[in-house]
């Protein structure tokens, strides 16, 4: 059994997903805040959402785990995604998401350098699809 590798906060507030990520992520770990995140959207039967990814502490991951990133954001394009605010703590890091993790170009995504932005831009854009 191989241990998860990186540490993950998931939280639901105001039909907004937070996702912290902080370390260096294998698979394991990338399928341990996917799960957290998989309950959080299949309780809101159908709800629209958004979503806050503050990646300011991941440090990167294995091929393994950007595979499985881009999984699961495939997934993620067929649920009630509204938009998702990213928030990266090195352009590195931004560039290997945006290469290996293709799936997200079909998304509502917008960078940011703070939470308070991020947060006040998911507000308005699931206030305009209301």
């Amino acid at each position: 059994m191989t241990l998860a590798h990186g540490d993950s906060i998931v939280e639901f507030k105001d039909k907004i997903i937070f996702v912290a990520l902080d370390g260096a992520f294998n698979k394991e770990g990338v399928a341990d805040w996917i799960q957290k995140i998989k309950v959080i959207i299949n309780n809101l039967n159908g709800e629209r959402f958004g979503m806050l990814m503050d990646m300011r502490e991941a440090l990167g991951g294995t091929p393994e785990s950007f595979e499985l990133s881009n999984q699961y954001n495939a997934w993620l394009n067929k649920q009630n995604l509204v938009a998702k605010a990213l928030i990266y703590g090195s352009s590195v890091f931004e560039d290997m998401d945006k290469t290996l993790v293709p799936s997200k170009k079909y998304q509502n995504t917008k960078v940011f350098d703070n939470a308070e932005q991020a947060k006040l831009w998911l507000v308005s854009e699931l206030i305009a699809v209301s």
